[in-house]
């Protein structure tokens, strides 16, 4: 089952990089405080250090997808960077698990646990395995 779209590495990586920036990095980066109001968190007045930090995961979220675009041409990095996003959505897995269980989001983010399971799902297929 791991890799059976390997073939289609690239165009994986490809759409991967252009919805991390169209979902969650540009609007983290350009506008955290809407952006969580569209997930409905509570939001609160904006404090200096609730923008900075969207906009630090905002640019977190640009550089990886900017990286899925350069490896896309580079074939000898796509083991890595696949393994890196399957760890990243591990980690997204745990702590919305985590939230979900404490009560500390809205119903979006306990959502979103469906969304990294399946993405995890989707680039185990095209993991470009030797």
């Amino acid at each position: 089952m791991i890799g059976i779209w390997q073939d289609y590495a690239v165009f994986y990586l490809v759409v991967a990089g252009v919805a991390m920036l169209g979902a969650f990095g540009l609007p983290l980066l350009l506008a955290p405080m809407s952006w969580a109001r569209l997930m409905r968190w509570e939001v609160p007045p904006p404090g200096q250090l609730v923008v900075f930090l969207g906009r630090s995961l905002g640019v977190f979220i640009c550089v990886i997808a900017a990286f899925a675009f350069r490896v896309a041409a580079t074939p000898q990095s796509q083991p890595f960077f696949f393994e890196l996003m399957l760890w990243i959505f591990g980690g997204m897995i745990a702590l919305h698990v985590y939230g979900a269980i404490k009560k500390t989001q809205p119903i979006t983010e306990t959502f979103e646990i469906g969304l990294w399971l399946f993405l995890v799902l989707v680039t185990l297929l095209f993991y470009p395995a030797a």
